[in-house]
């Protein structure tokens, strides 16, 4: 009897036959019909759309790596995964047999080979399955079991940032299969001694993707946390929302109770650096220096390896609050140890973008160019950091003299707007709002400097740059105009001056205003500029001093000590 569906006279290798006693005699012989090549073609099969990279199936052979409760790396196999991958020679078999009888279509990965160059070969190609073929095997396996079987694959491969250096590379290379996977994911159908694992990796997942997805991967910590009942994974879910809604602009607060035990302990630290950071947004600098000087590791002489890792972050922070003070210096004690550790952190990124910073404020730009050719780019948004702090460091060198940097400079500012602006206006996080600001306040200096000086013609088109620049200021999700408001009014002012030759205007008496507010609140004024930079602030207020304007902002010290004139351009 001739079968009713094509799916049913279809071969796992993708072969089509008319009819079943055909497919039958094929079948008796074909690799890719044997139970381990089956178990590996039904895996892809609920992992795609899309190529699935070996690493994640290389990653299955191996323990599960998390920090145990004494706060040091542990390794376990918490999920129940197909025992193809209980022997390395069995999925390898698998694989082989798929490629052979051409289940699969292989291509090279994208994740390139890092330090371990003991991997095999397959860990470096990605397998796809035709589209048949995958609606064939998704037809005949029961939906529910390979929707789990590929959730606790997802879940055993995805790593955790303090202990995978490459966490941003893997997690991107994740991010397609694991948000069509957690929307339909059955979170009931967990085994009890799988969920404390996999909320934490829900956590972890929870620093990709867009805002909605973040959220709803929190929810579904949040309903997995609950079928455990209370445990310290409530608070590490509660730190992770409260540092969302502060990068969306909310109000948030957490603090934990004192950790009982050195992952308790950690727990702390995290706490600490959330509010240290929240003390940084506010500007109330010595706050969060009271902060970070609260924690110490449980034991002091013997940390654990989680409270290697906290120290290193809380020493990240006190080098960027070294910086926003103006002791370039001293942030640079903190700073290089972090940007040249071996093995590298977490933490060594940022430090390393920090650092460069630090090195433009000394008049270190050869320092800078180093710390900036050692960066490794792991994703999109660590890419447009990187060449935001390399716009920065030539803008740096233009406002000492340099002037042949100016178009390369302008040129790069140029770049980074345009690709600010084609991701959607910037619609996300304050953090990216923040990132299209900077560029956009680099592009308005360098078309300051370039038509300070010309007829009214000219600074019409200085005045469009500032004013772009101050619209993304306004747009970074900070209610009150602040010290990025200020240097924009300053600057708009100092055009209106040159070009009109009149001692007042808007935008000079809306500078007045601001910098009256935010020395009435008490501020740290050197955290007002060095985010910015410190030379442009003075260079303004001094063209306006020239112009018969008394001084609004008072100049303070941090120019590169080798630092040219400033230049007249």
């Amino acid at each position: 009897m001739q079968a009713s569906t094509d799916h049913e006279r279809r071969c796992y290798c993708g072969k089509l036959y008319q009819t079943i006693s055909s497919l039958g005699r094929h079948t008796r012989g074909c690799p890719a019909f044997s139970d381990d090549c089956k178990r590996f073609l039904r895996l892809l099969a609920y992992l795609e759309p899309g190529p699935v990279p070996g690493d994640l199936f290389r990653r299955a052979l191996f323990p599960f790596r998390k920090w145990n409760e004494n706060g040091n790396e542990s390794r376990e196999r918490p999920f129940q995964l197909p025992d193809i991958f209980s022997d390395e020679g069995r999925l390898v078999k698998a694989m082989m047999d798929a490629i052979d009888t051409h289940a699969v279509r292989v291509t090279i990965g994208s994740l390139a080979p890092h330090a371990n160059h003991g991997d095999p070969w397959w860990a470096y190609r990605n397998f796809e399955l035709p589209e048949s073929s995958r609606i064939f095997i998704q037809n005949s396996v029961n939906y529910l079991d390979g929707q789990l079987d590929s959730a606790r694959l997802i879940f055993h491969g995805f790593s955790f940032s303090d202990l995978d250096v490459r966490f941003v590379e893997k997690g991107n290379a994740l991010l397609p299969f694991v948000v069509p996977l957690l929307h339909k994911f059955p979170v009931d159908k967990l085994l009890p001694g799988e969920l404390p694992s996999a909320v934490e990796v829900c956590i972890s997942m929870s620093q990709f993707g867009d805002y909605n997805f973040k959220e709803h991967v929190l929810a579904v910590a949040e309903t997995l946390a609950g079928r455990i009942g209370p445990s310290p994974l409530d608070f590490s879910i509660a730190l992770r929302k409260a540092a969302l809604a502060l990068a969306r602009g909310q109000a948030a607060s957490v603090w934990p109770s004192p950790g009982l035990n050195r992952k308790g302990n950690s727990q702390r630290a995290e706490a600490v650096l959330f509010r240290a950071q929240q003390c940084i947004e506010l500007g109330h600098l010595s706050e969060a220096w009271k902060l970070v000087g609260q924690w110490t590791p449980f034991h002091a002489a013997q940390p654990s390896g989680l409270e290697i890792v906290m120290s290193s972050r809380l020493d990240f922070m006190k080098g960027k609050l070294h910086r926003f003070q103006g002791n370039f210096e001293a942030a640079r004690q903190y700073l290089e140890p972090l940007s040249s550790q071996h093995p590298p952190t977490q933490v060594q990124f940022s430090a390393r973008l920090h650092l460069i910073a630090v090195y433009t404020e000394l008049g270190l730009w050869e320092k800078g160019q180093t710390v900036a050719g050692g960066i490794e780019i792991a994703s999109g948004r660590q890419r447009r950091l990187y060449r935001l702090a390399l716009a920065e460091l030539l803008l740096s060198r233009v406002l000492c003299g340099f002037e042949e940097d100016l178009l390369p400079a302008k040129g790069l500012f140029a770049e980074i707007v345009s690709e600010y602006e084609g991701l959607g206006g910037v619609q996300f996080g304050k953090t990216m709002r923040r990132n299209f600001f900077r560029a956009c306040f680099g592009l308005a200096v360098i078309g300051h400097l370039q038509r300070r000086g010309q007829a009214l013609f000219g600074a019409l088109g200085a005045l469009s740059g500032w004013e772009l620049a101050y619209r993304a200021s306004r747009e970074c999700l900070v209610v009150a105009e602040g010290f990025p408001d200020l240097i924009c009014h300053l600057a708009m002012a100092q055009l209106q001056l040159s070009s009109a030759a009149v001692q007042s205007g808007p935008s000079l008496e809306r500078a007045k205003q601001i910098w009256a507010e935010l020395s009435n609140q008490g501020l740290e004024q050197r955290f007002c500029f060095t985010n910015l930079g410190t030379r442009w602030a003075d260079m303004v207020s001094e063209w306006l001093e020239a112009s018969g304007c008394p001084r609004i902002v008072s100049q303070w010290g941090g120019t590169a000590g080798d630092a040219r004139e400033v230049p007249k351009v």
